[in-house]
């Protein structure tokens, strides 16, 4: 099993299967709330650094800058805290901050929705704000969106993808990929796949 993973590009195909749903996107237009995962933000790093630092899934503050311009009167809600177990002095909804502040974009704008761990207590913190009858969007990386459409689905959340940060979305040549094979970006693939895959497991048992 070590050897399959580290040689052939199995988590690529597993990124594949979660992305596939999502690579075409639909046309939304008068975004009236554009829901936003945390995920993008390096606490620790900006903490230290006492800089703005963002890892590979800055596309999803990023892409909700573009929708909020393009859509003038649309609010972003950002839902994220800190899901460390030993919590940093600073978080998600902070880093956040730092990120709008820095490129001038109006934070009146923006929502932040603290004190949540994941993905589905997000989701729930969601739930209890009345925007049920509005046009919504939910801006996540096209790898989380399968798991989170699925969880608000189940809770009866109305809102619509718009994923970020595809991972899968290559033409596959077998000579290119050898030429180029790395171990560890397989393994990490591989690593990012079965998360989201136990992710969606543990919620269909357990909720």
């Amino acid at each position: 099993m070590i050897m399959i993973i580290s040689l052939f590009p199995i988590g690529k195909l597993g990124l594949k299967y979660l992305e596939k749903d999502f690579f075409f996107q639909e046309n939304i237009l008068d975004i009236d709330n554009i829901i936003v995962l945390a995920g993008s933000e390096k606490i620790n790093t900006t903490k230290v650094t006492k800089k703005l630092n963002l890892n590979d899934n800055s596309e999803r503050l990023i892409s909700s800058v573009k929708l909020a311009l393009d859509n003038p009167n649309s609010v972003i809600y950002f839902l994220g805290g800190d899901g460390h177990l030993i919590k940093n002095k600073i978080d998600e909804a902070y880093v956040a901050k730092l990120f709008y502040d820095d490129i001038g974009f109006d934070s009146n704008r923006v929502k932040f929705i603290k004190n949540t761990r994941n993905t589905i207590e997000n989701l729930k913190a969601l739930k209890k704000i009345t925007i049920q009858d509005q046009s919504n969007i939910l801006i996540t990386s096209a790898f989380h969106m399968k798991r989170s459409m699925i969880i608000a689905n189940t809770l009866d959340i109305k809102i619509k993808p718009y994923a970020v940060d595809f991972r899968s979305v290559k033409t596959f040549n077998l000579f290119n990929y050898y030429q180029r094979l790395s171990i560890a970006n397989n393994w990490m693939s591989f690593n990012v796949f079965f998360r989201e895959l136990i992710g969606i497991l543990a919620f269909k048992l357990f909720y």
